[in-house]
């Protein structure tokens, strides 16, 4: 079902017409008596992502009026929602987007996974993921924004293993990829800014974002078991690690900032937000690789092997310009490493437990993969007999 739509950029006077999916809301009844109220005026950086969209779904479905701020346009509408069209890494774009708001999430950010980069992809992540922060801290002061959730990643403790590890576990002393590199320069800023111009701060690290409508872990996931790509796993099998359900998330860093006040532990302070479930990479897919009608592959390669092919597949793309990596050796480490923290922090500092269990988002997940593979599927695709052969072979 869909209906004609408007959608205000409050750096133009004219209404932009959008034809807006009601079905991307799910089923969207709001709560205008929740406390998200109490937020205030919240602007969404990088709105028109994943992630970001999620919030800003969820936000207005709690009640709050929201501004999204991203480089692209968005395809939705809301009679509490406006837009601003700009780039992160332009300080006076995000000067104007902050102008009234009182609530900032700031999820825009470039995932570059390359531990070779060129100068140009260095320094759209150093502009972008830093200078980004730096310029929303710096907006924040001048607008008068009360407090700001930056999102992070679990990347930035990523430097051997972490096994059961919580905030106290020590940054990467040696990232070995531009995204972690730049996330964890970028949390600095944002947790330092705590207290300066009445802002108060936090950040949120999550693990792998996935559920309905991502474009990474269960699109992939989709398209390798659509294609027959999934023929073998890689590594033993134990290391674990950990993943944030998109539902889990957002009501996380909504928490978040609603105990971010002053006095409050939240201010100034990082947390682990997932679903406190460790797993290893491959088993955490299993599920919806069945659920889809596959068979699991039993074969096995060695981690060595991957991270091999990795490594001169990167230094080819950088040297001479050869197609992006399959997998980045960061992806291959997250996938053979074990990385996990608990999220006992933010159940004792502002009462947050995973929202969504494991067997409702098994259910939720693998409907969304069937469809996905349903819409994938044509007249050239194997019967799925044929596709159960190709994943044992």
């Amino acid at each position: 079902m869909a209906k004609e739509a408007t959608i205000t950029n409050s750096r133009q006077s004219d209404r932009i017409p959008l034809d807006l999916d009601l079905s991307i809301l799910g089923s969207f009844e709001e709560d205008t008596r929740s406390e998200a109220s109490e937020l205030g005026y919240c602007l969404v950086t990088g709105g028109a992502g994943y992630l970001g969209r999620n919030i800003a779904f969820e936000l207005i479905r709690r009640g709050a009026s929201v501004r999204i701020f991203d480089r692209e346009k968005i395809d939705f509408s809301h009679d509490r929602l406006d837009f601003v069209l700009g780039d992160i890494s332009d300080f006076e774009d995000v000067r104007k987007a902050c102008e009234g708001i009182e609530s900032v999430f700031h999820t825009a950010a470039v995932m570059s996974f390359l531990g070779l980069a060129t100068r140009r992809q260095r320094a759209e992540s150093f502009w972008v993921n830093v200078g980004g922060v730096s310029n929303i801290v710096r907006a924040c002061g001048e607008a008068g924004v009360k407090r700001l959730i930056h999102t992070s990643t679990n990347n930035v403790t990523f430097d051997g293993p972490v096994l059961n590890g919580d905030e106290s576990t020590p940054y990467a002393r040696n990232p070995r990829d531009l995204y972690t590199e730049t996330k964890i320069l970028a949390e600095k800023l944002a947790l330092e800014a705590n207290g300066r111009s009445g802002l108060l701060t936090c950040a949120i690290r999550p693990g792998g974002i996935y559920g309905p409508g991502d474009k990474l872990l269960l699109t992939r996931i989709v398209n390798d078991c659509a294609s027959g790509r999934l023929v073998a796993t890689f590594g033993d099998g134990t290391a674990k690690s950990e993943n944030s359900f998109i539902e889990n998330l957002v009501d996380g860093q909504i928490e978040a900032a609603r105990h971010l006040v002053p006095g409050s532990p939240v201010c100034g302070q990082a947390y682990f937000v997932t679903d406190g479930v460790p797993l290893n990479y491959f088993d955490f897919f299993r599920p919806f690789v069945e659920g889809m009608g596959f068979e699991y592959p039993r074969r096995r390669l060695p981690t060595s092997l991957l991270y091999a092919v990795a490594a001169v597949w990167e230094f080819l793309h950088w040297a001479i310009k050869i197609p992006a990596p399959m997998f980045t050796r960061l992806e291959v480490r997250k996938m053979t490493v074990s990385h996990y923290s608990r999220i006992d922090k933010a159940r004792r500092d502002f009462g947050w437990e995973p929202k969504v269990g494991v067997e409702e988002i098994h259910r939720v997940c693998v409907a969304y993969c069937r469809d996905l593979l349903s819409s994938l599927e044509g007249a050239h695709q194997p019967r799925q007999a044929d596709r159960k052969r190709s994943s044992r072979e």
